[in-house]
């Protein structure tokens, strides 16, 4: 059984329904109209509607390794009281202006019975290998400066505040080890008169 059409006009032409141009016309304007329903749907979807270009998030950025700890061997510069023979005794320690890197000298500020004021004490470089180890040349005077010699010491600091000076040889030179306290610390000592 034949379906039943319904002829309709697809354009107000003069063009009669029982022409084969008008059903091919017909069928163009009708898949048109369907494509363009199909388009105008698309452009219409959320995917279409950004107001802004996306952009691409970025990669994290790597972990970062904590900072190493502070050496506190590279911080010695400063005023200390030392408990030399007579002491304690104030001792500067600065850094040598002659040699570059952390090169110290510790210079005795108030002098004892065998070693006057503004003699240097020791000579010393932070180790490269040990944190908190300075390798040192210590004066060792006995009886005045007549019998002046310098023999190998450690620097062992503790923190920022103490430090304790110890001969390689321990018997080499007598006082030995010596204490030293950064002045203006807590419990640093007083200055004998």
């Amino acid at each position: 059984m034949p379906r039943a059409r319904i002829d309709r006009p697809c354009s107000p032409t003069a063009i009669t329904a029982s022409s084969p141009r008008w059903n091919s016309h017909c069928r163009a304007l009708k898949s048109l109209a369907l494509l363009l329903a199909c388009l105008v749907a698309a452009c219409n979807s959320q995917s279409f509607q950004q107001s802004e270009p996306s952009m691409p998030t970025p990669p994290p950025a790597p972990v970062q390794p904590p900072a190493p700890p502070i050496n506190p061997a590279r911080r010695l510069d400063g005023n200390w009281f030392a408990t030399y023979p007579g002491g304690p005794l104030r001792v500067v320690i600065g850094l040598d202006p002659m040699l570059r890197g952390r090169n110290y000298v510790a210079t005795l500020v108030d002098g004892n019975k065998d070693v006057p004021a503004g003699q240097v004490m020791w000579r010393g470089t932070v180790d490269p290998s040990v944190p908190s180890l300075v390798l040192a040349d210590q004066v060792c005077a006995s009886r005045g400066l007549g019998s002046v010699r310098t023999v190998k010491a450690r620097i062992i600091v503790t923190d920022l505040d103490h430090l304790t000076e110890e001969l390689v040889t321990p018997k080499a030179c007598g006082g030995f080890p010596v204490k030293y306290t950064r002045a203006g610390a807590a419990h640093a000592p007083e200055r004998k008169n």
